[in-house]
Parts: C-alpha cells; sequence; structure tokens
C-alpha cells in the first residue's frame, strides 16, 4: 500500500496540529514551573534572594498562564462578534 507524499495543502492542517499540542504543552510547564518556585521559595527558608527568586518564578509561570488564557479568550470574543473563525487555522493553498 502506497502513501501519498505531502500537499503544499497539507501545511495548515500540520500547523493546526502543532498548534493543538501545543496548548496542553503550555498548562504542564506553566505547572512544572510553578512547583520549580515553590521549591526554590521553600528550600530558600532563610535566604531572603532565594526565597525572592521563588516568588518571582512562580509569578511568570501564573503571568504565563493568565495571558494565554486571555489571548484564547480574546479569540474567542472576536469569533463570537464577527463569526470570522480566528480559533481555526487555515491557510488559503
Amino acid at each position: 500500500m502506497e502513501e501519498e507524499a505531502a500537499q503544499l495543502s497539507d501545511l495548515s492542517l500540520y500547523i493546526g496540529n502543532v498548534l493543538l499540542a501545543i496548548i496542553p504543552l503550555i498548562g504542564l510547564i506553566s505547572f512544572i514551573m510553578i512547583l520549580v518556585g515553590g521549591f526554590t521559595f521553600l528550600t530558600g527558608a532563610g535566604n531572603p534572594d532565594s526565597m525572592k527568586k521563588g516568588k518571582g518564578i512562580m509569578g511568570g509561570a501564573i503571568a504565563g498562564i493568565a495571558l494565554a488564557i486571555g489571548s484564547w479568550l480574546i479569540l474567542l470574543l472576536i469569533e463570537n462578534l464577527t463569526g470570522a473563525r480566528v480559533t481555526q487555522f487555515k491557510l488559503g493553498l
């Protein structure tokens, strides 16, 4: 059974699949960074620099999650207001 070679028109499908894989990856990386920041904060019991570093890591991870969720909600709002399908990636090929 022969398989067809990839076509240029399949590019949007591949990019869409990558984007669908990245969304859960953002959540996983943020969760890991919150754990790393918490560990850094807790193990730096008497060291104010270490505690500050841990707070910074956790704050950055939480800000990253908030930014990702906020951007997705903005895209959904645009889609609902205009009817344009901005949450589905398709190239005009």
